[in-house]
C-alpha cells in the first residue's frame, strides 16, 4: 500500500472519465488533465475507478495521469464488475484485477471491491481463493 500518513477522507471517482456516453459528455484527458492536477496538488490522493467504467477507458486515463506522479503519492480503489468478467477465465476476480491493473499502470491496487451484488457468494469465493495463490504473496496488496 502507498505510504500515505492518513486515509483520506474524500475519494475522487472517475467514473465519467470512461467517456462512452453512459455517465456524462465528452470528457477528454486534455479537459481532465486540470482536474486530477488540482486534485493531487490539494491533497485528494484516493482515486477510484472501475473497468466498467468505459470498459477500461476509466482506468487508462487515470493510469496516463497516475504515471506522472510517485506511486507512493496515491492509493487507487478498483472494483471487479461480475458482467466485465471473462465467463472463461481461471479465475475471473483475479483476470480482471490484472487487466486493470495493466490499464492503470500498477502492478497493484490499494483496494479491490466487489462492484455490486450479482452472484456476491461466487465472487466472494473467487476473491478469498486470491490469498492462497502463491504468486499473489509478494504484493502489497491481493485481490
Amino acid at each position: 500500500m502507498a505510504e500515505i500518513k492518513e486515509m483520506p477522507k474524500i475519494a475522487l471517482g472517475a467514473w465519467a472519465w470512461g467517456n462512452d456516453g453512459t455517465f456524462g459528455g465528452n470528457l477528454t484527458p486534455e479537459t481532465l488533465r486540470p482536474v486530477f492536477d488540482a486534485a493531487m496538488k490539494a491533497g485528494l490522493n484516493l482515486w477510484d475507478t472501475a473497468y466498467a467504467y468505459g470498459m477500461g477507458t476509466s482506468e487508462k486515463v487515470l493510469g496516463d495521469f497516475l504515471a506522472t506522479v510517485p506511486r507512493d503519492s496515491y492509493l487507487i480503489s478498483d472494483k471487479f464488475t461480475p458482467q466485465c468478467a471473462d465467463p472463461t477465465a481461471e479465475n475471473a476476480v483475479t483476470a480482471l484485477y490484472e487487466k486493470s491493473a495493466e490499464l492503470l499502470g500498477t502492478d497493484y491496487m490499494d483496494f479491490y471491491w466487489i462492484h455490486n451484488p450479482m452472484d456476491a457468494p461466487k465472487w466472494v469465493k473467487e476473491l478469498i481463493s486470491c490469498e492462497e495463490r502463491e504468486d499473489w504473496q509478494d504484493r502489497p496488496f491481493k485481490p
